[in-house]
């Protein structure tokens, strides 16, 4: 294939509807997310919805989030995507409206609705992982210093084909020459590629899920790269 064929770029809201595919795509088979989001219990409408506007959301109200995105340009299709967090510290009017909006959240919750995820999931379960992931994000991320990738997604049709290691080398490069560690969550299925650029176990988040009808607990790895000299 000729090297040009991939090629990366910022993300836009017009992305919006490609990366909705390629995430929906690329969690299809993952275990964990069956769990948080039950498609038996959430329509396909419902599903579009929350990600269309947690995705647009991400990319105009969030200055710190930076996505990327990789284009196959012999068909013109998002073939996978990666949003990352640059250091950063929130100002005073920022910090205020994310207190507002957990606020509303709190009070939503109240009446067994959280605006955070689709109608139909199973808060229990979110709870669990999320919950535990930003316990965990709070403990070993320094939001001034690090840079944090959030979630990364690949089109199961152009997956072992080196886009997820593109995407996220492209960031990383950055942070060697700024000399800045990185930190990501890994699934089993993005473990070996996050651990081949140089990321390291630090901790684990652990959910069990048979009391919710799983056989198994559902697993998010956490690991963190310390940069690497820049020759």
């Amino acid at each position: 294939m000729a090297n040009d064929q991939f090629v990366l770029s910022p993300g836009t809201v017009a992305d919006v509807p490609g990366m909705i595919k390629v995430y929906l795509g690329a969690f299809a088979s993952d275990p964990f997310s069956a769990f948080t989001f039950p498609r038996e219990k959430i329509s396909d409408e419902e599903m579009n919805r929350w990600l269309t506007e947690r995705f647009t959301k991400t990319l105009t109200e969030r200055r710190e989030m930076h996505t990327f995105k990789i284009l196959d340009t012999s068909t013109n299709t998002l073939c996978a995507f990666l949003r990352w967090s640059y250091p950063h510290t929130l100002t005073a009017a920022e910090k205020a409206i994310r207190e507002n909006e957990q606020k509303q959240r709190t009070e939503e919750r109240k009446q067994g609705r959280d605006p955070m995820w689709p109608m139909g999931a199973n808060l229990d379960v979110c709870d669990g992982k999320f919950g535990g992931l930003d316990v965990l994000r709070e403990r070993f991320v320094d939001d001034g210093e690090m840079y944090v990738a959030h979630l990364l997604a690949t089109d199961p049709t152009y997956q072992r084909r080196g886009l997820a290691s593109r995407l996220l080398s492209h960031v990383l490069s950055i942070a060697d020459q700024e000399n800045r560690k990185c930190y990501i969550e890994a699934t089993a299925a993005g473990h070996p590629v996050y651990f081949k650029l140089g990321f390291r176990d630090v901790d684990a988040l652990k959910v069990d899920l048979r009391p919710y009808g799983g056989d198994f607990v559902g697993v998010n790895t956490v690991m963190i790269r310390d940069p690497r000299p820049v020759s």
